[in-house]
């Protein structure tokens, strides 16, 4: 009865980790990964300022500052190097120069733009730079 119950518990937490693993954005095969340092220089040409590029739930994560000094944290596929996630801190003049929005600019608080969670957008990267 006990190894039983201990079956049991060691097979609930490994489908609910196998459950977790599949909310990944960057799933794909190690093989099939580009070097960070690709994308780092991919940014710099971008004129990026990169303090640092990890791996965070499958995908390469990047902080640093973009080519206006504002504050970024960004997620791409480790694979095609592909946006996924964009996350912009504005200081000074504000998102202005980002996005028309006909008013005066940032509240200086940050600013996430984020798709819907409808399925099509899943593949779509939630902020894209040009």
């Amino acid at each position: 009865m006990k190894y039983k119950r201990i079956t049991t518990f060691i097979a609930a937490c490994l489908l609910s980790s196998a459950a977790l693993a599949d909310d990944d954005d960057c799933a794909g095969s190690l093989t099939d990964w580009q070097p960070k340092e690709q994308l780092r220089q991919k940014m710099v040409d971008k004129g990026w300022d990169i303090k640092r590029i990890k791996v965070d739930d499958g995908c390469y994560e990047v902080k640093g500052r973009d080519r206006n000094g504002h504050r970024v944290e960004a997620k791409f596929s480790p694979a095609s190097l592909e946006l996924i996630e964009l996350e912009i801190k504005f200081e000074g003049a504000g998102g202005a120069d980002y996005l028309d929005l006909g008013g005066s600019g940032s509240n200086g608080k940050g600013l996430k733009n984020k798709a819907s969670d409808n399925g099509a957008a899943k593949s779509k990267p939630r902020v894209s730079i040009e």
